[in-house]
């Protein structure tokens, strides 16, 4: 299994590294909050947004982005070091990449009308 060694700072977490976390028992819960957002070919500006994920006990796996219009169902896997996460809904595809050190990058793609949106902030994993 590959290792991925995140920057935790919340109690009980510190030091732990994903894969330790994904193989105890019950789900893995990650959150993560963005406060910038760029939007199409435009200049990115000032955001708030957040959502949880749902780890998989084993890597790769299924996760799932709890998202505010409801889940979008993917696959978790780490490569080169970095946890990349590709779930879909009715809405649009997203592709979340977060490094060991927490920072994360969500694009999320529609279809009607073609555009992109992109986040970036940070993951942390609370349970």
């Amino acid at each position: 299994m590959q290792k991925l060694v995140l920057a935790l700072g919340l109690a009980g977490c510190a030091g732990a590294s994903l894969a330790d976390i994904i193989e105890t028992p019950g789900a893995s819960l990650m959150s993560c909050n963005y406060t910038v957002e760029c939007f199409d070919e435009e200049a990115c500006t000032f955001a708030q947004f957040g959502h949880d994920v749902d780890l998989p006990k084993q890597m790769p796996g299924e996760a799932e982005l709890v998202l505010g219009t409801g889940p979008a169902m993917g696959t978790a896997q780490v490569v080169n070091d970095v946890l990349v996460i590709f779930a879909h809904d009715g809405y649009g595809s997203y592709l979340l990449s977060q490094t060991p050190e927490g920072l994360a990058k969500l694009s999320v793609q529609f279809a009607d009308p073609l555009t992109v949106v992109t986040y970036h902030g940070e993951c942390v994993v609370t349970e």
